[in-house]
């Protein structure tokens, strides 16, 4: 998998009104994005928020984070050090990984430029795995909950590995450039036997001043 290139977008300063000082202006807090996108998310009345420069950064989350969708003991799967492993031979397994931002970024809740997951193999055999990517929130009118289900040839060699991507179009989205409701992220899996997620990464947006 190809390293992500960091990408800038950069924003307006405001103006420093006429006879005040860059102290006086400093005391002057402003509401920031990601409190004006929550502000908006649960109907309160907010001033807008400041324009500021975005970078957009990368984000790993280990696959150790994942669990299990029905929590049984009766399981080959486990959290390891090298990630998410279905050990079993035999049983495949719902697992469900969250990939969190740091921020929510706007009133749009969409901090995610693309979001991936990182399989491979453990016995030496090709494997096929069903992974569907969740945004938004069940039940709710402003974020809906939107699915996209994609199949992942996995390849045989162990020291391999292959992602699984997902982007704003995956999600019936045709302009923009962020995933809406991506603050809210997570992918499951049907884990086969011998499969294991090694992390989910994900590109996102985030506020590094004026």
């Amino acid at each position: 998998m190809s390293a992500f290139d960091p990408v800038s977008r950069i924003g307006g300063k405001p103006a420093i009104p006429a006879g005040r000082s860059n102290g006086e202006s400093m005391r002057h807090l402003r509401l920031p994005a990601a409190l004006a996108g929550f502000v908006a998310i649960h109907g309160l009345v907010a001033v807008p928020a400041a324009t500021a420069a975005e970078a957009l950064q990368t984000m790993v989350v280990p696959g150790a984070t994942c669990q299990l969708s029905i929590p049984t003991t009766n399981t080959g799967v486990r959290p390891k050090a090298t990630g998410f492993r279905n050990e079993s031979t035999t049983t495949s397994n719902f697992v469900i990984c969250p990939l969190v931002t740091p921020t929510v970024r706007s009133a749009n809740a969409n901090p995610l430029a693309n979001g991936y997951i990182i399989l491979s193999s453990l016995d030496g055999q090709a494997h096929s795995v069903s992974c569907t990517a969740v945004v938004g929130l069940g039940g709710n009118v402003v974020f809906p909950a939107k699915y996209s289900t994609k199949s992942i040839a996995i390849p045989a060699a162990t020291d391999d590995s292959v992602s699984g991507s997902w982007t704003l179009a995956d999600f019936g989205q045709s302009s923009g450039d962020s995933i809406d409701g991506s603050a809210w992220f997570s992918v499951t899996c049907n884990l086969p036997p011998q499969v294991q997620i090694q992390s989910l990464q994900g590109n996102y947006y985030a506020e590094i001043g004026d």
